[in-house]
């Protein structure tokens, strides 16, 4: 290739690269009004659709993280199922009463904290070993119960955007099953 050549063709990819800084600040502009919107819709639904503490009888819970955004987690049918405070590191799904998920019920034992939690934080742990992690960087989870009811599940470090929804929707299907299993009767 001949030097003016060259020159063009850097031309036309500095112009590019010009072009796609601009669109990205457009985009991140864009999906950071969004974000706050969705917050303020989210926390008005977990305002409205939560009983209040009197009236459920519940010990305090301990203080979601200031800096996150409060999501209302529903059934397909609608059904409030938990609500949600995200943070930068933490993840904290305060369970709604009135499904009645035991730490014992099989989808939550079985499949959320030993095939879902226990795998990522596993995973991690070993990511730590081999250096490509730093140590305090693993997923770690705690359960929050209340005699055996299960209150909260906080999910610490979960770090990529792709985990955050991979954890949502665990928990998300074990409490719909949860709440669907709860609702069905008992056979004699």
């Amino acid at each position: 290739m001949s030097a003016p050549e060259e020159s063009e063709e850097v031309k036309e990819l500095a112009r590019l690269k010009d072009y796609l800084e601009r669109r990205l600040s457009e985009l991140r502009n864009e999906v950071s009004l969004l974000e706050k919107l969705v917050e303020l819709v989210d926390e008005e639904l977990a305002k409205k659709s939560f009983k209040k503490a009197a009236v459920v009888r519940e010990k305090p819970v301990s203080k979601p993280p200031e800096t996150g955004r409060f999501r209302v987690l529903r059934s397909r049918s609608g059904e409030i199922l938990a609500r949600v405070a995200v943070g930068r590191d933490e993840l904290r799904f305060i369970v709604n009463p009135e499904i009645g998920l035991k730490r014992d019920m099989r989808p939550f034992s079985s499949f959320l904290v030993r095939k879902v939690l226990d795998a990522m934080s596993k995973a991690d742990r070993e990511r730590v070993d081999r250096g490509l992690l730093p140590p305090g960087h693993e997923l770690s989870y705690n359960i929050v119960l209340d005699g055996d009811l299960v209150k909260e599940i906080i999910v610490r470090n979960f770090r990529e955007e792709y985990r955050l929804r991979e954890i949502v929707n665990a928990v998300r299907w074990t409490l719909e099953t949860a709440a669907s299993s709860a609702r069905q009767p008992t056979r004699p």
